[in-house]
């Protein structure tokens, strides 16, 4: 991987980045339903670029396509800093993939990373403006709102369950904000594998994810945050449902990995892989089902995993 931003191929792919960055910004102002689907690619040509030119090119990939953000929103929103959050995730993805870290490793140091960047990110500029950072999140959840009020009325939704969905809504934001990215993440991890593995490159580190496995102590975590939801006090339900929410995106990776696990083993085709997957996004008791199967894998050992040496190092790719 080369460093040598003279070089005219770097200057190439770094241009072919960015163009593929700002392309995923315009079709998500463009065509909003599509950018929805098109966001959660964002963080792939930076991913890709960073891996293969490295992380100076990659940073510039990433530092020109926010200025270009900066520019089309004409200023500082919520949304640029979400979309700079997705940038900063090819970054820290690269990081993580180049210094040959497991899947549980990967995810962890990307999403506190980029994390707790973005909050830093938001209050040295909320510091800097005459509103206080309170002001301008609630200013923002007040305009989401009532954009959502809106559709729900044209859907015929009466106002009193507007108001009950959206009072539910800001209870789970947080946890459901999280879930959206952490989703976002392992979205891009399966995608660049296959385009590497296109090119002969194997990530042996993320190479088997249908073994993935929570760890064991974390059922225990599930059932105290559990118990806190019957506590009578408000802070303690906030924070548990949040965090219970989080994870079951953790055990819905999990039952995933097991239902993948057996589609490898049994060499099952293609259109039953699409049609169960298919059903799981779409039907809500299949994603039950889905994580009560992760869930209760850490008792089962549905696929007889044998226990892993956590030491084992993994060579370069």
């Amino acid at each position: 991987m080369t460093n040598i931003i003279s070089n005219p191929s770097v200057i190439k792919d770094i241009i072919l980045g960015t163009c593929l960055c700002i392309l995923i910004f315009a079709i998500s102002y463009t065509f909003p339903f599509l950018g929805v689907f098109a966001l959660l690619l964002l963080p792939l040509p930076v991913l890709y670029f960073r891996l293969k030119l490295g992380r100076k090119s990659g940073g510039i990939v990433a530092l020109v396509s926010f200025i270009v953000l900066m520019v089309m929103t004409r200023g500082f929103a919520f949304d640029t800093l979400y979309f700079g959050a997705l940038l900063m995730t090819g970054l820290f993805l690269g990081e993580c993939i180049e210094h040959h870290m497991g899947i549980e490793k990967t995810m962890i140091v990307t999403v506190t990373g980029v994390l707790v960047s973005v909050l830093a990110v938001f209050v040295v500029y909320a510091g800097i403006q005459t509103a206080g950072m309170g002001d301008m999140i609630s200013s923002y959840i007040t305009q989401y709102f009532s954009l959502t009020s809106d559709l729900y009325t044209e859907m015929g939704i009466e106002k009193e369950q507007i108001d009950t969905l959206n009072a539910a809504f800001l209870i789970v934001m947080p946890g459901m904000l999280i879930v959206s990215y952490m989703t976002t993440v392992w979205l891009n991890i399966l995608i660049i594998k296959k385009l590497l593995l296109r090119i002969g490159i194997h990530l042996k580190n993320l190479a088997e994810l249908n073994r993935f496995k929570a760890p064991d102590r974390l059922v225990w975590v599930v059932i105290g945050l559990g118990l806190l939801l019957v506590m009578p006090i408000g802070a303690a339900k906030y924070v548990s449902i949040n965090c219970l929410i989080i994870l079951m995106l953790v055990y819905f990776f999990q039952g995933i990995a097991v239902i993948s696990f057996y589609f490898q083993k049994k060499g099952s085709p293609t259109f039953l892989k699409v049609f169960c997957y298919g059903l799981i996004a779409v039907q809500i008791y299949f994603l039950i089902l889905v994580i009560g199967l992760g869930f209760f894998d850490n008792w089962i050992n549905f696929r007889k995993l044998e226990p892993q040496n956590d030491n084992t190092t993994i060579g370069p790719f």
